[in-house]
């Protein structure tokens, strides 16, 4: 499980020593652990691509988040689901590059 130093996840990461369970940490932006940060970078393509005007959306709140989620679902369903394998199948191999890599650490 990979969970990243934010403040929100104190808690959890507390919950997890105290049943055992080691956990290694990572820096505060890392992108290659952290897969949705890819999947965030083509979304935000295709929405630049597709709806260069949605940052300008004027009206009412409801018909704003209305029009966000509509045009936010079809760019998720423009992604080739192939990306979503290709990331999970290299979980593996990014994270024991990180174990080789100096001032990687474990905290306990």
């Amino acid at each position: 499980m990979i969970i990243d130093n934010a403040r929100t996840h104190l808690p959890f990461m507390r919950w997890l020593r105290s049943n055992g369970v080691t956990l290694k940490e990572i820096p505060p932006y890392s992108p290659d652990l952290n897969p949705i940060e890819h999947i965030w970078s083509l979304m935000k393509d295709k929405l630049n691509k597709y709806y260069t005007e949605l940052y300008v959306l004027k009206g009412p709140k409801d018909e704003i988040r209305k029009a966000v989620e509509e045009v936010v679902t079809f760019c998720w369903e423009l992604l080739n689901p192939k990306v979503f394998d290709s990331l999970a199948e290299s979980m593996v191999h990014r994270i024991e590059a990180i174990i080789e890599a100096d001032g990687w650490y474990t905290k306990y």
